[in-house]
Parts: C-alpha cells; sequence; structure tokens
C-alpha cells in the first residue's frame, strides 16, 4: 500500500466548521433542546419531539435538530452502554440514521482533536516543506 500525500490526506479528511451562535441563537438552541429532552422522557419519538418546539430559521432548526441526535447518541450509547438498535427503536428513526450520525460523531471528534493536536504541536514530519503564508 502507498502512502498517501500530505495534499491527499487533506482531500480524505472530511471540513467541519462549527458554528459559533449569538446570544439570541444560544438561547433559542437552549430552550430547543430543553424542549426536545422533556419530549423524549415523556416517551415521544424523536419526530415528535422535534414537532413538540418550534424554530423558525431552517438552518438554526436542522443544525439543533442534528446536534440533539448526537446528544442522545453520547449520553445513552456512550453514557448509558444503551445499543444502537434498541436507541434507534426508542426514537422512532432508523438504525441506519443512528450509525451514521455516530460516524459523523466521531470523524468530527478526529478532526477536531487532530487541529488541536497540530495547534499545540505543529507538523511532527520535520522534512515537511515550511511555507510562510
Amino acid at each position: 500500500m502507498k502512502k498517501k500525500d500530505k495534499a491527499q490526506k487533506k482531500k480524505d479528511m472530511p471540513e467541519f466548521s462549527f458554528k459559533e451562535f449569538t446570544p439570541e441563537e444560544g438561547k433559542i438552541y437552549e430552550d430547543a433542546v430543553n424542549a426536545f429532552r422533556v419530549a423524549i422522557t415523556a416517551g415521544k419519538t424523536l419526530a415528535q419531539a422535534y414537532e413538540s418546539h418550534a424554530i423558525a430559521d431552517p438552518e438554526l432548526r436542522s443544525l439543533i435538530q442534528a446536534d440533539f441526535l448526537k446528544i442522545l447518541i453520547a449520553e445513552r450509547h456512550f453514557g448509558q452502554r444503551e445499543t444502537l438498535d434498541d436507541l434507534s427503536k426508542k426514537l422512532g428513526v432508523s438504525l441506519d440514521l443512528v450509525k451514521g450520525t455516530l460516524g459523523r460523531m466521531l470523524q468530527e471528534a478526529g478532526v477536531s482533536a487532530a487541529d488541536q493536536f497540530g495547534k499545540e504541536f505543529g507538523d511532527l514530519n520535520p522534512d515537511a516543506k515550511k511555507t510562510n503564508d
């Protein structure tokens, strides 16, 4: 197997940008997540939880809903050792959706960790060309 060059490695790593919320968006986010939690605790499906709290901005709504599923996976699968299959059934969503979301979570964590490592320790390849951009 050939080693990938640096440009190819960069291309293979997905790009993620984490949204910086305004104070108003932060409040909307917090209120929505709390409302979704109440609905899930009451035995509602994920879709029903999402319907229980309106968010006017479609882009913000999509981001909050995606984050909430990630939160549930983190808490229930990693924190409480609930299987992905059980979680998908309780939430009324497909196992593929839960697995796909978990995969994105792990990619985001890996990219974030690699970025942070690079910021703290720099390039570990001493032979890499240095640029002064």
